[in-house]
């Protein structure tokens, strides 16, 4: 049908009576348009139909601008992934405009246009979860979110797919940190000493993931000797820490004191939820009897009262106070029982025989007292006990009566999503277009050792305008030895220069200059000796004559820190040599490692690149406290050049050692010849905009961070990262041994 201008809207067969009451004569000609666009587009008859369903809910909530504006990425996912697609982007929106204000709900669109540019594939299961996103996310953290996700995957389109449908611990994990919640992740390594403290034992510890639905682990578990933990508790609200700590030491207290699975036979899933809260109770006292902190640590959550309808976790929740609350009073006959029967076991609590026999004697009571049990919904309480699935035998299936007690317990295979039909050729299309910015890398051609992890750190992403922390991984890597003969070669190559090392650095200071007080003479008075002269007098005492102060010459007070790039480019030739850039780059920073040792002035070096962000690469060529002999040289030769830079990592890791020297001034030396990437970071700004985070942050330590360039320089990008006097440009490589003394002397003079 031909589309109606403003002037004859009212002649439209068609139109819904919402949208004629929400919107003005032009706004309901925007949206006849904008309808009959979708419905020419060629997308079937749903995709329409599913927008206009949409509007009828949207006009009266958000005005027209939003509800028009739908129409537009409705046709953007039609194109770009699927008909299907567009048509669950309706459904979605309903979602959000129930949650977003109008203002909110326009930068959802914004949102959803850029995951389907840039992560097509991950559109479809990005929708499916919408509902938990934005119910628990605001607009601005479920930007960040998504930012988080295409900024950890880059171009590996199965990992966003993966992170869109909440199936990895960091898509997890960030849903968390952005929901303001406290969670399992911001206590994770003091969590995992703590269990291994308490149990004596380093059992493999996981995060159970959530985005599973109904099966979604809700408390603890363990079984195979894997503990399981979920990255929040349901039902709880208060300090998350004890309340981990609390699960992790009744895990702890299983591990050791629940040797044996008990074996299911006939019992039904009531008796067994009732052997295991017996379980539960004699597992906590053996171990409270060892360390009686974890009584007061476990009863601090157990806040049952008596009272109310008696159904079966109310009263499992009152029987599991009254095992372990000497002050617990319940009046209900069964919960007495169970108590009574505990306790008169005391001699037996070393034997968990006697958890099946008082469970099945207490289960068999419930039954007769036709207490209402569900297995499915039922939930342990209090919320630090586990699940019980690693105290039964379930290698064999359960009766079918009982199988709605399994929980899935080992680590779930993440499925890796297909891209969505349509979205394959676009995809394809975009990673070559970045991988043709990205620096072109290759491995290191020798086999390397594996590297150490020895620290995290935060990386700024400039989108979201803030540091996501623990984002960086450094691994130290060892120094192996290289060519004995390294030193005897640089004498040889750099004689003249070397020769005339000790010349120069004598000339050299650096630090404040002394004030010596109670001098004989000097320049000024020093006042504090006046005033003692003074009272000494009118005290009919003979003074001190030393009464003055002088300046004395400054001493040096630098320690410097060589931080070396050594990425795959490092291996080009120097023009017109035979040499690698890496080569010049090594025999510089002897010759000034010469001159600084000669000098007297503490230093580093350390040597990295990068294979993405959880495998930044540090060689530690010498460290503060290493002498500069044989095994420097024999380190310093073996570097071999490989990988990416990453550079903020390698900047923060330098500068945190660099920050424990104690010295006036510390000097962070950067040698590089490429601009900052790695390779899953497609885009050219963010490693440059985290760089330029790092050189401010480490500035704010007191530590001056200058870079020696090589080779041609972006000298606007140079001078946003490293400032307008924090970098020089070296464009004759042969030359560096020498400009790099120079410029050092000059540094720091």
């Amino acid at each position: 049908m031909p589309v109606p201008d403003s002037m004859n809207v009212e002649a439209t067969p068609d139109l819904p009576g919402a949208i004629r009451s929400a919107f003005s004569a032009p706004e309901i000609a925007d949206w006849l348009r904008a309808r009959e666009r979708l419905r020419g587009a060629g997308y079937g008859r749903t995709v329409p139909r599913a927008y206009e369903r949409s509007s009828l809910a949207l006009a009266p909530k958000l005005g027209a601008g939003p509800t028009i504006a739908l129409a537009k990425l409705v046709s953007h996912v039609a194109i770009r992934v699927s008909p299907r697609a567009a048509e669950r982007v309706c459904t979605a929106a309903d979602t959000v405009a129930q949650r977003y204000e109008p203002q909110e709900f326009t930068a959802w669109l914004a949102l959803m246009t850029r995951i389907t540019t840039q992560a097509p594939e991950s559109v479809y299961p990005f929708l499916e979860n919408m509902e938990r996103l934005v119910g628990r996310l605001s607009e601005q953290a479920l930007e960040d979110w998504v930012a988080t996700g295409l900024r950890l995957a880059g171009r590996d389109a199965d990992k966003r797919s993966a992170y869109f449908s909440l199936q990895t611990a960091e898509a997890q994990r960030a849903l968390e940190h952005e929901s303001g919640e406290q969670s399992f992740y911001d206590h994770e390594r003091r969590l995992r000493a703590y269990l291994t403290a308490i149990s004596g034992t380093t059992p493999p510890l996981r995060v159970a993931p959530t985005g599973m639905g109904e099966k979604a682990a809700r408390r603890v578990s363990f079984a195979g000797n894997v503990i399981l933990v979920p990255p929040s508790l349901p039902g709880y609200r208060g300090e998350t820490e004890p309340l981990f700590r609390a699960a992790l030491a009744h895990i702890g207290a299983h591990i050791n004191f629940t040797k044996t699975c008990f074996e299911i036979g006939q019992l039904k899933p009531l008796q067994m939820a009732v052997v295991s809260l017996i379980e539960d109770a004699r597992v906590e006292e053996l171990a409270a009897q060892e360390m009686p902190g974890l009584r007061r640590l476990w009863q601090g959550f157990h806040v049952a009262q008596p009272g109310g309808l008696p159904t079966a976790p109310s009263l499992f929740a009152r029987l599991a106070r009254a095992l372990i609350d000497p002050e617990f009073d319940d009046p209900d006959g069964w919960v007495q029982k169970g108590r009574r029967m505990f306790m008169e076991a005391r001699e037996r609590w070393d034997d968990p025989a006697i958890s099946r026999e008082i469970g099945n004697l207490l289960g068999n009571d419930l039954g007769q007292l036709r207490v209402q049990f569900n297995a499915k919904d039922y939930v342990v309480q209090p919320a630090y006990r586990d699940d019980n699935l690693g105290l039964w035998a379930l290698d064999e299936p359960p009766p079918e009566e009982a199988q709605t007690l399994e929980v899935q317990v080992d680590t779930v295979q993440l499925r890796r999503s297909e891209p969505t039909p349509g979205a394959g050729k676009q995809l394809q299309q975009q990673e070559q277009t970045e991988s043709d910015r990205v620096e072109k890398v290759a491995p290191v051609t020798e086999a390397a050792e594996e590297g150490r992890a020895v620290a995290s750190y935060p990386e700024y992403d400039y989108e979201i305008g803030r540091e996501r922390a623990n984002w960086t991984v450094v691994k130290e890597y060892p120094a192996t030895p290289g060519n004995r003969r390294f030193w005897q070669e640089l004498q040889d190559a750099q004689g003249p220069l070397l020769s005339r090392i000790t010349g120069l650095v004598r000339s050299a200071q650096i630090g404040r200059a002394r004030r010596e007080k109670r001098q004989a003479e000097g320049e000024v008075l020093d006042l504090d000796a006046g005033i003692e002269a003074a009272t000494a007098l009118r005290a009919g005492e003979f003074p001190d004559h030393r009464l003055y102060e002088r300046q004395a010459p400054p001493t040096r007070d630098l320690a410097v820190s060589l931080l070396l790039d050594i990425s795959q480019s490092t291996a080009d030739l120097v023009p017109g040599t035979q040499h690698r850039i890496l080569d010049m780059e090594r025999d510089a920073t002897a010759v000034l490692a010469h001159a600084m040792n000669e000098i007297g002035d503490p230093f580093a070096i350390n040597a990295f690149c990068s294979a993405g962000r959880e495998d930044v690469r540090v060689v530690a060529v010498k460290r503060f406290s290493d002498a500069l002999d044989e095994e420097t040289g024999w380190a310093l030769s073996d570097l071999k050049p490989g990988y990416s830079t990453r550079l903020g990592a390698a900047l923060r890791h330098a500068g945190k050692d660099l920050a424990l020297v104690p010295r006036h001034r510390r000097l962070l030396l950067l040698i590089t010849d490429g601009e900052p990437s790695d390779i899953d970071s497609p885009d050219p700004d963010y490693l440059v905009r985290d760089a330029q985070r790092a050189v401010r942050s480490l500035s704010a330590l007191g530590i001056d961070v200058f870079c020696v360039g090589l080779g041609p320089r972006n000298k606007e990008q140079e001078a946003a990262i490293f400032g307008r006097n924090g970098f020089i440009q070296i464009d004759e490589l042969s030359t560096l041994p020498d400009k790099l003394l120079s410029l050092y002397l000059r540094l720091t003079r």
